[in-house]
């Protein structure tokens, strides 16, 4: 089974979720950039009090090749995680990373119509390159926790089903920018706007 894609490429806003739904709250703001709200910024919270409970994904996300483009170019995801790399061009493609933490994997060239996939276990950025079209670009953030998501055009984010407790609210935005510290609450949700210099 796959996630399904918004019609421009871009995920739903939503995260995967455990235990404590009855006492979770919805993280909800605004993100800007020196004042200025932009899309596909990557919004994260991280659990102060340690790694949570693994989650183990039951889908693969999709991480498209169409019209020479990745899509999306920013892809959140929870360790553990699995990423199909389709191709749906009429040419060829080829996907690989220099990336450590993935591995430094290179799927090899592969024609329209085909899949192939990589599991991504250990948090951190994933650059990912055709070497075919050196023009391709994209990025897979993998994050310890399940709490995250990307912004829309107007810099809005909502993150769904985050258990309370002390977090470490991060925004990445082609690198990880200053961090704060937040409270989720006990009862209700928690309003949270991320003014961020670069």
């Amino acid at each position: 089974m796959r996630l399904p894609l918004l019609a421009d490429g871009i995920l739903p806003l939503a995260v995967l979720a455990f235990a404590h739904a009855a006492s979770a709250a919805t993280v909800s703001g605004t993100v800007t950039i020196d004042g200025r709200p932009i899309r596909d910024i990557v919004v994260y919270l991280e659990s102060n009090s340690g790694a949570t409970r693994p989650v183990v994904p039951t889908s693969h996300i999709v991480m498209d090749q169409r019209n020479l483009e990745f899509l999306p170019a920013v892809l959140p995801i929870v360790r553990g995680t699995t990423v199909d790399f389709t191709n749906n061009d009429d040419i060829q493609h080829n996907v690989f990373s220099p990336s450590a933490i993935a591995g430094k994997f290179d799927l090899g060239a592969y024609g329209p119509g085909a899949t192939r996939s990589v599991t991504f276990n250990e948090p951190g950025e994933v650059l990912v390159l055709c070497n075919i079209h050196m023009e391709m670009e994209a990025h897979i953030v993998v994050l310890r926790d399940p709490y995250f998501a990307l912004s829309t055009n107007d810099g809005r984010y909502q993150i769904s089903s985050v258990p309370p407790g002390n977090y470490t609210a991060k925004v990445w935005h082609g690198r990880f920018l200053p961090a704060r510290e937040v409270v989720v609450p006990e009862n209700g949700d928690l309003a949270l706007d991320l003014p961020v210099k670069k």
